[in-house]
């Protein structure tokens, strides 16, 4: 708090308004899922449009990048992180950012860090932009020394746009000069060995990057700066790794204390306490947010449901319940961030609800899954082979909804790979089968993914074992191509009852069909399938009126062919072990 509060209070003694985070989900931007930078909420007013508070802002960004996300575990990567940044729409620009820059860098009233452990980078410029000797000068004006200034490429000093298109511009970065030493004669921040730490990134906006991958000047000159709170803290705290700062500490030591495991004391646990301390650190951020984001099987819901998976999976290695998971959730919430994000504390109870409902979810799959991943890596052990193969993967997802990328992550611990490219093939091959056996509102329903975006807390319960009929609710409708709400009269489609007494064809044996009632329509049966997620499709036409999500109905199978399918089921059965026992 301390640290956010001297950013702000800088610059806002230097004529900027403070504003508040935006969302963590864009609300104006398809082209990316999350907010991943500072400046990402403000690209209209960098695009020209006049912001409400002005021409000098400056805030605490939430931001999500989760392109990294197998990299969580060591000590520095995170998916959730503060921006603390700037702007000039229109206003200042590389004259006045600069010194800004390093007043607060090595005031003794602000950061106060020794001048003589920083470096700084400028653009080398290109085709699309010229080398950027303003900015260097501008830091020779400071006292910087011209060994400690370096010109690199756009891949190291040029920063957006944060999608595909938009601002964009060339950048000047600030790094700690740590105490490692020198890797060559040409070591620089370009390097990876370690010797310099990012801990500031002044962005020139000039630019906007159009889809067809030109750059066109902008009509006004930005500027956006920008640190990550996580990382500065770390450095001013005497350590590199984050999740010893004040923002995890309270989280690690409650899962030492719940888990009987110290932190540093075993790589491969330390790395499951991270992971677990970073990801439901971000699940609660995005929950809780104002725009309650949910797990999902599709988009950004797709990667908030990945990480409180991966999550649980590593709670599991550190043998915790799924209240001690809880818990670190509510530490969060009540603790690490009341202050600075209150809607996090107003959101409590729907976060922590909608945490337990998917923990729930995914531990019956993750049980399941496991013990049948277990038996295919002693398999592949047993054969001497490194690969699982991309069949058993894809039955582990088919059979039990085992995640391709978490197979690929527990079979890297066994030092294993995964055929991701067989496994595709598997996926290919089983809708190839599906779409010959089937009909073509079949195809589209069943085969090509449309329930895919369906809710998966939607389930069928089957009763057709002791009845033939049955009262239900319409919970999902597709037509031919998409989800849809209603079926008129005349259209084909699949519907999905919450409960039902149609049997789906598995195990050898045809599925029912009959008819189903509601209120305002009638729906004939022609197929009954089973859908991935634990959905019976009931395949058919609307005959008359009009069939609708929410609609309560009657369910009647056909009783004849019912009947007639368990008797000649029952006598293929009798049939093959006769010839099992005279042959």
């Amino acid at each position: 708090s301390e640290l956010r509060s001297m950013f702000l209070k800088f610059f806002k003694d230097h004529g900027h308004a403070v504003i508040s985070s935006a969302s963590v989900i864009p609300e104006n931007d398809p082209t990316v899922l999350f907010t991943t930078a500072g400046m990402h909420p403000l690209v209209p007013y960098l695009m020209g449009a006049k912001h409400p508070a002005g021409k000098r802002l400056t805030d605490v960004q939430k931001c999500v990048r989760t392109g990294d996300i197998d990299d969580v575990g060591d000590f520095s990567h995170l998916t959730f992180f503060e921006m603390l940044g700037n702007w000039s729409l229109g206003d200042y620009f590389k004259e006045q950012m600069i010194p800004w820059s390093w007043e607060f860098l090595t005031s003794p009233e602000y950061l106060g860090l020794p001048k003589d452990r920083l470096a700084f980078s400028v653009f080398a410029g290109d085709a699309d932009c010229p080398r950027d000797e303003e900015s260097a000068q501008l830091w020779r004006n400071c006292g910087v020394a011209d060994d400690h200034i370096f010109f690199l490429p756009k891949e190291n000093n040029w920063w957006g746009p944060a999608g595909i298109t938009g601002p964009c511009g060339p950048d000047t970065e600030m790094f700690i000069i740590t105490d490692k030493e020198p890797c060559g004669p040409n070591c620089s921040p370009a390097c990876s060995c370690g010797r310099y730490l990012e801990i500031w990134n002044d962005v020139f906006m000039q630019y906007n990057k159009k889809a067809d991958g030109t750059f066109e000047p902008l009509e006004q000159k930005n500027v956006d700066t920008g640190w990550g709170l996580e990382r500065i803290l770390a450095f001013l705290n005497g350590t590199r790794d984050v999740y010893q700062t004040d923002l995890f500490a309270p989280v690690i030591a409650y899962i030492e204390e719940a888990s009987g495991v110290k932190y540093n004391a075993d790589e491969k646990l330390t790395r499951s306490m991270r992971i677990l301390a970073d990801h439901l650190r971000t699940s609660v951020m995005l929950i809780g947010d104002e725009a309650k984001l949910l797990p999902s099987n599709t988009g950004a819901g797709y990667i908030l449901r990945r990480l409180i998976r991966r999550a649980v999976r590593h709670g599991r290695t550190l043998n915790m319940t799924t209240e001690q998971l809880l818990h670190i959730a509510a530490i969060y919430i009540d603790e690490i961030y009341a202050e600075s994000y209150p809607l996090m504390k107003k959101n409590r109870e729907f976060i922590l609800s909608e945490l337990q409902k998917e923990i729930a979810r995914f531990e019956s799959t993750l049980e399941n899954g496991m013990k049948e991943l277990h038996k295919i890596l002693e398999q592949k052990r047993s054969e001497g082979k490194k690969q699982i193969d991309g069949k058993s993967a894809f039955y582990l997802y088919d059979t039990f909804g085992f995640p391709l990328e978490l197979t690929v992550e527990l079979a890297q611990e066994e030092n294993l790979t995964v055929d991701e490219e067989g496994f595709a093939a598997a996926m290919e091959e089983q809708k190839q089968k599906a779409r010959e056996g089937q009909n073509f509102s079949q195809k589209l329903t069943t085969a090509a993914g449309v329930f895919d975006g369906l809710d998966d807390k939607i389930t069928s319960k089957f009763v057709g074992y002791d009845a033939l009929t049955a009262e239900g609710k319409v919970v999902g409708l597709a037509s031919e191509t998409e989800l849809v709400n209603t079926l008129n009269e005349g259209e084909t489609g699949t519907l999905i009852m919450d409960v039902t007494p149609f049997y789906a064809t598995m195990g050898g044996q045809k599925g029912d069909f009959g008819v189903i009632r509601t209120e305002n329509g009638t729906f004939e049966v022609t197929e009954t399938v089973k859908i991935a997620g634990g959905h019976i499709g009931h395949v058919g036409k609307v005959v008359s009126g009009t069939v609708t999500v929410g609609d309560k109905a009657e369910l009647a199978v056909d009783t004849d062919n019912r009947k007639s399918v368990c008797k000649n089921h029952s006598a293929t059965h009798l049939l093959q072990k006769a010839c099992l026992l005279y042959t």
